[in-house]
């Protein structure tokens, strides 16, 4: 939880304009079985500062709003409860509440007067706070009480803010702006070849033959019903006017019936001849030879793969237009994968020995390398610069440069990209600057806000850890 309230730590302090939000996207939200004896609005409680349903629905509607961004205005109640999102708004409204009690307890409160400002700061006046709640069906008292619970919490956040100290900043910017002087070889894995016998990739497969099995194959009853009849150009008219709408070009504009008269036909006869289709379908079910017996992958020429889903989970394919024809089958048999013999998988096992030993032929070489090493120089670079290495394409400079950085290593090598390496990069520091000042200076309001921003999220990651575990939090929600 607490990772997620890192990159949303703005639904810990509840905006203003929440309660519009709130009949935009998400309804109203069931949140369980109360126990006796407690308001029925009443959630959870920590000391004498109660959690109320309105609370957590206040949290659940900005977590919903966002999401359904994301989701394109998709997002509805059921999807979002099947990602978690009624839990993590429950969690979330529980830590609001724990830090108002805090905020109390150090002494902190919200004045009448405060809230008035605060409305009147974005209202501007009466007539137009009047029309908000209006139109937003709240009444002034529910509105204002929300208000003072976000305004404490902001409150006791402004007076925890930290700012970063000089040399923090410094410390901060030469993590990131540090620099070194490189000399660099760039070993492509095209230059390494690599001979394989044929005993070696026979003991290859011997070892790991339980890698190379066979596709799962199913052998089915496969029907074949012709789509044929006569059908006179009265029967086609009819037959178009009765399902126009169907025939539509890219604009969904209706084509006229001489642009899709084929396709009208077509149709028509299909439908004239599914009764055939049918029967032949209900005679397979009883059990009638009048079947040609296939063994298909899932993948197949014949079967759609959607449609080989079906017959596997229901062991029959209802008749579907195919062509010229309607199809339907019957599963006889799943047939499990088995090991496949040396033969038949030795093209397999070639390609993945020849990936093994070709990478470790690259290592090797690049090890030999860094023995008596000199390279290309680059001279100084700092982990953003991945347009002065020469050689590698943006993406595996910048992979390069990063990972380097996050080595404590002044000669080494380094396969890139990770997953499937493609070259061997060995590199040697020559020289080191703690901070690049010149990049700082640009960069340095930016440097402030990202060092004040880590201070303030350490602090308060600890803060809401720490109270979590002093307060004696009352759940009354079952």
């Amino acid at each position: 939880m607490i990772e997620w309230m890192q990159t949303h730590r703005k639904w810990l302090v509840v905006t203003i304009w929440i309660a519009t939000i709130a009949f935009i996207g998400a309804g109203f939200v069931g949140w369980g079985q109360f126990q006796f004896g407690r308001k029925s609005s009443t959630v959870a409680k920590i000391k004498d500062t109660e959690v109320s349903i309105q609370d957590v629905q206040e949290v659940y509607n900005n977590i919903f709003q966002e999401m359904n961004e994301k989701f394109g205005g998709t997002l509805d109640d059921a999807t979002a409860e099947k990602i978690g999102l009624k839990k993590q708004a429950f969690n979330m409204a529980i830590q609001q509440g724990v830090l108002r009690q805090f905020a109390k307890d150090l002494g902190l409160y919200v004045t009448n007067e405060e809230v008035a400002a605060k409305i009147l700061k974005y209202f501007n006046n009466k007539k137009t706070y009047i029309q908000y709640l209006t139109q937003t069906g709240q009444k002034a008292k529910d509105f204002e009480e929300k208000l003072k619970k976000q305004m404490l919490i902001e409150k006791l956040l402004t007076a925890l803010h930290l700012k970063p100290s000089k040399t923090l900043q410094l410390t901060f910017a030469s993590a990131l702006y540090n620099s070194d002087n490189l000399e660099i070889k760039i070993i492509n894995k095209s230059s390494v070849k690599v001979n394989l016998s044929e005993d070696e990739i026979k003991a290859f497969w011997e070892k790991n033959k339980q890698k190379y099995q066979s596709p799962t194959m199913y052998k089915i009853a496969l029907v074949k019903t012709p789509i044929k009849g006569v059908a006179t150009e009265n029967d086609l008219k009819n037959f178009y006017n009765e399902n126009k709408t169907n025939y539509r070009n890219e604009k969904g504009e209706i084509l006229t019936y001489e642009k899709v008269k084929e396709k009208v036909k077509k149709d028509y006869l299909a439908k004239i001849s599914k009764k055939d289709a049918i029967l032949a379908y209900k005679n397979l079910k009883k059990g009638a030879q009048n079947y040609k017996l296939l063994t298909l992958t899932l993948n197949n020429e014949i079967i759609p793969a959607e449609k080989m889903q079906k017959l596997i989970q229901t062991g029959y394919l209802k008749p579907f237009v195919d062509e010229n024809e309607y199809i339907s089958a019957k599963l006889i048999e799943e047939i499990k994968p088995k090991p496949l013999p040396y033969e038949k998988a030795k093209t397999l096992v070639k390609k993945d020995l020849i990936y093994i030993k070709t990478l470790q032929a690259l290592q090797n070489k690049a090890k030999e390398t860094l023995k008596n090493f000199s390279g290309q120089k680059t001279g100084f670079v700092t982990k953003y610069d991945a347009n002065k290495i020469k050689g590698l394409t943006p993406e595996e400079a910048t992979e390069f440069l990063f990972t380097e950085f996050s080595l404590e290593k002044n000669k080494n090598f380094l396969l890139i990209p990770t997953t499937n390496p493609k070259k061997a990069v060995v590199y040697k520091i020559t020289e080191q600057k703690l901070l690049e000042k010149d990049k700082y200076e640009k960069n340095k309001d930016q440097v402030a806000a990202m060092s004040e921003r880590t201070l303030n999220d350490a602090l308060f990651d600890d803060l809401i850890k720490n109270l979590m575990a002093k307060y004696n939090i009352v759940s009354y929600v079952k």
